[in-house]
């Protein structure tokens, strides 16, 4: 049988793009070697907010005035829970995509050619090829037996002492969370700031919290090598040795491109990711390539878009990408959520002003519209608890050219978080209600 698409990897890209193509009336076969879901799913997006959900929830009891807890945390029990949720998820995910009239194989899947793959004994022909293949955690020469996120996030105990070698948005949200688990945290970055590419003037609310949750952040700093005894010893550039009972390596995350026949293709390469044009093809014709390994943002919400490209395009309907409004999560405290394009024209709308932040025990964060010089929204920031879930709006607004009136006049229900976002928009055009800016 020849399919319309043999996908060649089961996480957002490729589940995605399965679902698509069955939505579209196309068959599809999707090839997964792990676990359905792929690394989101089962070891990093899913389960790391699910351990940041809780660590937020016990030192928002803790930390509210006039309450006093204290929390026992059976780790174990957690983890049978965690799993659990996500196996929902991924038989969720799964169904659907048979439900489509998709197939999935599980199975290491490798490419002969630009329309077989072969899994074990037995090959797949499909009029089309999607790379679907992710990334995996980058990993240090040299450090050996240490903690990546597959491992913590399944730790069976809260540890008493971590360090965390990147100070990037991994590490900073994994040591956000541990901390306030009550774990002793230490962040070495060897840049001079964390959360590097991150606006200065936003990070600086993280590492304020960071920092009166007793979080240690040591930047300008090398690793030198990690040994293991009793705990792990951690020898640094600036001579100074550090001890800790875990070592978690947060450097960022490499494109997999190896070990499933790409040279047998041999697509155009940019840098480590395979090279796609606006369709998501590769320089092979009739072979797709979504998500980590096409290129960053490595996002599984970029996934989702890229394989609604690619589908489309599979199917006979011409689709291009279009990331003017590509929202980017750190899931820090507060969050940091930024979208579209950066202008010289905004007011930022302090956090402490919004009456549903003061009670729910928060002041730190800004509110930001970006907007051009015919108030038409270009893009936002929000350095807020639950950004995440705020951001949309202005990426709404930026795909639909809205202007900051359109936003600011659409009336937002009292007391709400995303009444910063209105009054962001309101104050391009100096009528924000609760703030008066020198615009």
């Amino acid at each position: 049988m020849e399919y319309d698409a043999v996908i060649v990897g089961g996480g957002p890209g490729g589940y995605a793009t399965a679902i698509r193509l069955g939505q579209n009336g196309k068959k599809a076969l999707m090839i997964e070697g792990n676990k359905v879901g792929g690394e989101c799913l089962n070891y990093g997006c899913i389960p790391s907010k699910a351990i940041i959900e809780m660590a937020d929830a016990i030192a928002y009891l803790k930390e509210m005035p006039g309450v006093s807890a204290s929390v026992t945390i059976d780790m174990k029990k957690w983890q049978e829970w965690k799993w659990g949720m996500i196996n929902k998820l991924t038989s969720g995910v799964e169904k659907l995509v048979t439900s489509y009239g998709g197939e999935v194989v599980m199975g290491k899947g490798f490419i002969e050619n630009s329309r077989s793959v072969r899994v074990g004994n037995e090959t797949f022909t499909g009029k089309n090829i999607v790379i679907a293949t992710g990334s995996t955690p980058t990993r240090l020469g040299g450090i050996e037996d240490v903690f990546y996120n597959r491992e913590i996030l399944d730790a069976d105990h809260i540890p008493e002492s971590i360090v965390i070698i990147g100070g990037g948005y991994i590490g900073v949200e994994l040591g956000t969370a541990f901390s306030k688990l009550g774990s002793r945290v230490t962040i070495v970055e060897m840049m001079p700031t964390i959360l590097p590419g991150t606006d200065t003037d936003l990070g600086r609310f993280v590492e304020r919290r960071m920092n009166s949750l007793g979080i240690k952040i040591m930047v300008g700093t090398k690793v030198e090598k990690v040994t293991k005894e009793e705990g792990y010893v951690v020898s640094l550039s600036d001579g100074s040795i550090l001890t800790a009972e875990m070592v978690v390596v947060t450097v960022g995350r490499q494109p997999n491109t190896q070990g499933f026949g790409l040279e047998n293709i041999n697509p155009e390469m940019e840098g480590k990711f395979i090279k796609t044009d606006k369709r998501k093809m590769t320089s092979v014709d009739g072979v797709y390539a979504v998500g980590d390994v096409s290129g960053p943002p490595m996002l599984a919400h970029k996934a989702f878009y890229d394989a609604e490209i690619a589908s489309d395009n599979i199917s006979g309907k011409k689709s291009e990408v279009d990331y003017r409004a590509m929202p980017f999560v750190i899931y820090s405290d507060p969050e940091i959520v930024t979208t579209g394009t950066k202008t010289d024209s905004y007011v930022n709308i302090p956090l402490a002003t919004n009456g549903r932040a003061l009670g729910m025990n928060f002041s730190q964060g800004i509110f930001r519209v970006y907007v051009d010089d015919s108030f038409v929204i270009k893009g936002g920031a929000i350095v807020s608890p639950r950004g995440s879930e705020l951001i949309s709006e202005i990426s709404f607004a930026v795909e639909a050219g809205l202007t900051s009136k359109d936003l600011g006049l659409t009336i937002h229900p009292h007391p709400t978080l995303s009444e910063g976002v209105k009054e962001a928009a309101e104050a391009t055009y100096g009528r924000s209600l609760h703030f008066k800016s020198s615009r």
